[in-house]
Formats: C-alpha cells, sequence, structure tokens
C-alpha cells in the first residue's frame, strides 16, 4: 500500500515563557492507506502534538507533513479548514457532540457543512447509526445517552461520510472496560469495512494491541515502530447488536472543538470505500 501521510525532519517548539520546549524534534514519518496506526506514549511524550500536526490542527515549526499529493504544512486555515472537512475525520475523548441536536443531528452535521440535501444526509447518518448499534437512539439527545453511546455517536459522525483519515484521541479515556473493548472493536470493524486510514493516540497500550502497527514516542522523538499482529480481524463485518447495554453514567452534552466543524467530508465513491485524496 502507498503511504497516505508522510512527514518530513517534523519539528515543533512552543514557546513558555522565556523557555522553547521542543514538542516534537526531527520527526520522519509514513503511514500506510488503510492502515490501523497506534501512536503510543507517556503524558507529555508529544504523540496529542504530533496528531494535531499529521491533521493539520497547528502549523509544524519545521519540516513537512504530506497527505497524499498535498503539503499541508503550507496551506493557509481557510485551506486547511476546506481540506479537513473533506478528507479527515475525527473522534474526540469527551465525544464533543452538540448538545442541542439529535444522534441523527449530530451524526449528519459533516454533511451539512458540505451542503448535502437534508434527506440524502439523514439518510446516510440513519445508516452509519444503525451499524453502529443506535438504530433505536436516533433521535435522542445526548443527555438522554451514555457515555458509551455517545461515543457511537462520535464515531458515525466520524465515519458518515468515509474520510480517507479518521484520527482519534484517547478515543475511550471516559469509558468503562466492557465499553472500551466495544468501542475499540467497532472501530476496528468499520475502518476495515471501509478501508480507511486511522490513526488512534493513546497512552494505553491495551488499546495499542488492536492496531497494524505501534509507533512508541517519547520526548518528541519515535524511539520504536514496529508492526503488530492486530488482537482482532475482521475479515466479515458482523452487525453490532443494539447499544443497550452500556455501563457508562449519561453525561451532558458538550460544545463541540473546532475541529469537529471540519471534520468529515466528500462523499465516497462506493458503499464501502473512503473517499480518495483530491489529485
Amino acid at each position: 500500500m502507498p503511504a497516505i501521510i508522510r512527514t518530513n525532519d517534523l519539528c515543533k517548539v512552543y514557546r513558555v515563557g522565556q523557555e522553547k520546549v521542543r514538542a516534537l524534534n526531527h520527526v520522519n514519518l509514513e503511514i500506510e492507506k488503510g492502515q490501523i496506526c497506534c501512536i503510543i506514549g507517556t503524558s507529555g511524550s508529544g504523540k496529542s502534538t504530533l496528531l494535531n500536526q499529521l491533521a493539520g490542527l497547528e502549523k509544524p515549526s519545521r519540516g513537512e507533513v504530506w497527505i497524499g499529493k498535498h503539503n499541508i504544512a503550507k496551506m493557509n486555515e481557510n485551506q486547511l479548514a476546506s481540506f479537513r472537512q473533506k478528507h479527515v475525520g475525527f473522534i474526540f475523548q469527551s465525544y464533543n457532540l452538540f448538545g442541542t441536536m439529535t444522534a441523527l443531528e449530530n451524526t449528519a452535521a459533516p454533511l451539512l457543512y458540505r451542503g448535502v440535501p437534508r434527506q440524502k444526509r439523514e439518510k446516510a447518518a440513519a445508516k452509519i447509526l444503525r451499524e453502529v448499534g443506535l438504530g433505536d437512539r436516533m433521535r435522542h439527545m445526548a443527555s438522554q445517552m451514555s457515555g458509551g453511546q455517545q461515543q457511537r455517536v462520535g464515531i458515525a459522525r466520524a465515519f458518515v461520510a468515509k474520510p480517507a483519515i479518521i484520527f482519534a484521541d484517547e478515543p475511550t479515556g471516559n469509558l468503562d472496560s466492557h465499553t472500551t473493548i466495544e468501542v475499540m472493536e467497532l472501530l476496528v470493524r468499520l475502518a476495515r469495512t471501509y478501508t480507511i486510514t486511522f490513526i488512534l493516540v493513546t497512552h494505553d497500550r491495551d488499546l495499542a494491541a488492536y492496531a497494524d502497527r505501534i509507533i512508541t514516542i517519547k520526548d518528541g522523538a519515535i524511539i520504536d515502530d514496529r508492526p503488530n499482529t492486530p488482537l482482532i480481524a475482521y475479515e466479515t463485518p458482523a452487525a453490532l447488536p443494539p447499544a443497550d447495554t452500556d455501563k457508562t453514567a449519561p453525561q451532558s452534552g458538550e460544545t463541540p472543538a473546532k475541529a469537529a466543524s471540519d471534520s468529515p467530508c466528500t462523499p465516497p465513491t462506493s458503499q464501502n470505500q473512503a473517499g480518495g485524496i483530491a489529485e
């Protein structure tokens, strides 16, 4: 598989008072199309900074970030927002759902931003919600759902338009162990089904076991990069049971981060394939 993401001599330096903090130190990395990749490290290792660079959420201090044939480090903010909207999806630890919207409306939001007609976007949102086991929760508000159910809505929102790449930052950080397993199995199943490049950032080695590849980062540098035999591999995806057994306590909806409104993207070219990166 060709590389869909590539970095060249990537550096990020933050100024804290009079001090300079080097968050990323000459990172060179390639990630293949369709790969499930885990970037793992402790707090302060630079893993979230690396995710922000790969997703175009922050500008590098030095170096390049290529997605397909596009050097996103050279793009301005408007170009980056448009690029993310077309090609990238996000899954957040804190769900970042619109508290005043139903599960269906939250899931359809990325298509709304792209100007997809209401009937078409609601049909696509309903389909993916059924795939994540929320067919009977489509009209529920965020405050009426458990944490696990809210995260499934967040997952559906990220996948609804089949972006080329999905980034997930500690997607199970607010979930109990039982729900964590359900969510990780769901993420792997959807990524495999739609051949989406999935990049997971975590400190949890149990989550890394689901990836094809594990990259370890420390002090802003990659110290280990190795292939992994995934814990599970879906050849024939099975339907997910309804999400009515989540044990996580309900939580209220939160104000979405800016990246949520930038999330996916262009309708896919086929039912079971993610949209490609524009030439």
